[in-house]
């Protein structure tokens, strides 16, 4: 905790040092920081969530697990050995009777203890490794407080857009993610917030989600692959036909908007020019659902800001969506207030 407190105070200290305070979370379309500036601190640390907010986002993207005890923790991916310092500090974990075997270290099968162990590290080639082993891993609410602290000091509303994952797996276990997500909500009163979003890959996780009043967001996965609970729900529906107008009409049952990728809205040909816009951001609007778009990745060029990447951010701005989805949010901040 200490070393989480020491983390926000450096960057509360960043205004002075040159950065930019944020634009107003009045402004569209929102850039929403998936897992913070995660192209200067390890990602889905709260100082790369920090330094996110003093860039100009309007929200957070949190990618969310949780642990065999039931804490929910904010990762990118479910093997904390790509994340963090697991492999060098934990012994393996453990599975669990009729399941596969285990493979690195998945956080499910990790206790809270454990977890808290846990430093984070860089997951980009490429990308600063100084910060490695700076910060240690953040739950969840370690995030509601860092967004409730940074509200008060640039007096405007940060959102955020939670997305939940391997739900399915602790719902096997008899330990679902959506009731201890939703009562985390109420004790920070952000439980029908509309700037706080909610997001899942699995309809029947957004149904569980529909009482809070909080949006839900439907978080589409490759398109010929079909969500985790499909075998639940005897769909055989694809993430691909979702994108449909007939899937996305369907998606309006149990959720608010749709998160695609950058190539489902706008892809390019061998040569790098720009296709023609799909139909999806109109079909979306026709199916009365709000759009928003990631798969920003510039894995070539992670840290240095160039006109080709702040060009196609302004392009996807200009197809009337309602956010973008992207780990270098100054980038976003600049296309959409110089509107290149």
């Amino acid at each position: 905790m200490l070393r989480r407190l020491l983390t926000i105070g450096f960057l509360a200290a960043a205004p002075a040092l040159g950065l930019a305070t944020a634009a107003t979370a009045a402004e569209r379309p929102a850039v929403i920081a998936r897992d913070g500036s995660a192209v200067t601190f390890p990602e889905a640390t709260l100082a790369a969530l920090d330094l996110a907010i003093l860039q100009g986002a309007d929200s957070l993207r949190l990618d969310v697990y949780q642990t065999l005890d039931g804490v929910l923790v904010i990762r990118t991916a479910r093997d904390l050995a790509a994340t963090t310092n697991a492999a060098s500090v934990l012994a393996r974990p453990v599975g669990v009777k009729g399941e596969p075997p285990v493979a690195g270290f998945p956080v499910d099968l990790v206790p809270y203890s454990s977890y808290a162990q846990l430093t984070a590290r860089q997951i980009v080639a490429g990308r600063d490794l100084r910060f490695d082993d700076m910060f240690p891993a953040p739950i969840l609410e370690d995030a509601f407080a860092l967004i409730a602290r940074r509200q008060i000091d640039s007096r405007r509303t940060i959102g955020l857009l939670i997305v939940l994952h391997d739900t399915q797996v602790h719902a096997a276990r008899g330990r679902p993610m959506e009731p201890r997500l939703i009562a985390s909500m109420q004790r920070y009163g952000l439980a029908g917030a509309p700037q706080i979003m909610i997001g899942a890959s699995e309809p029947t996780s957004l149904q569980q989600l529909a009482g809070p009043g909080n949006p839900r967001v439907f978080v589409l996965g490759p398109s010929t692959a079909r969500p985790a609970d499909s075998a639940v729900t005897r769909n055989s529906a694809t993430f691909g036909d979702y994108q449909a107008p007939a899937g996305l009409r369907a998606i309006r049952g149990f959720a608010d908007a749709v998160l695609v990728d950058f190539p489902d809205v706008q892809g390019y040909y061998a040569d790098g020019a720009a296709m023609p816009p799909s139909t999806i951001v109109a079909d979306a609007r026709a199916a009365g659902l709000g759009l928003y778009v990631g798969g920003f990745a510039d894995a070539d060029d992670p840290l240095k800001p160039r006109r080709e990447a702040i060009d196609s951010y302004a392009r996807v701005f200009a197809l009337g969506v309602d956010g973008i989805v992207t780990d270098e949010p100054a980038r976003a901040v600049a296309a959409r207030r110089h509107g290149r």
